[in-house]
């Protein structure tokens, strides 16, 4: 994988995705916007799109331990909703939605996607 000049901005930029995220998934779902579409595909683009980013940062060597790291989220986001008695419940099937998702973005970056960042970098100079 090549070199990134402002890889600490993509991380750092992903970073403030995942807690995004995560801050979603967490708040009372009367504070979450209603996209009008299943709560499981908002799950699924959601980890996609977490997948992706991640996938353009890391060599493909990484993506094993990746949606492991993302799956992990995911069942801690699920867990957490179980505890904190905000309306929001745990579902496996929101997990399930996050493997999903994880996979699909990771077989974009396979298919070509993961270099993402590497043409922005090359698009910015």
């Amino acid at each position: 994988m090549a070199r990134l000049p402002h890889a600490r901005l993509w991380y750092g930029l992903g970073v403030v995705l995942t807690v995004y995220i995560i801050v979603m998934c967490l708040v009372p779902a009367r504070d979450v916007p209603n996209l009008h579409v299943s709560d499981k595909i908002e799950h699924a683009a959601a980890f996609a799109g977490l997948a992706v980013w991640f996938g353009g940062l890391l060599p493909q060597r990484r993506y094993v331990w990746l949606a492991c790291a993302l799956l992990a989220l995911g069942g801690a986001i699920e867990l957490a909703q179980k505890l904190m008695g905000l309306g929001r419940m745990a579902d496996l099937r929101d997990l399930i939605a996050d493997g999903w998702g994880i996979a699909f973005g990771l077989t974009l970056c396979a298919l070509g996607l993961r270099h993402w960042a590497q043409l922005v970098e090359r698009w910015w100079r």
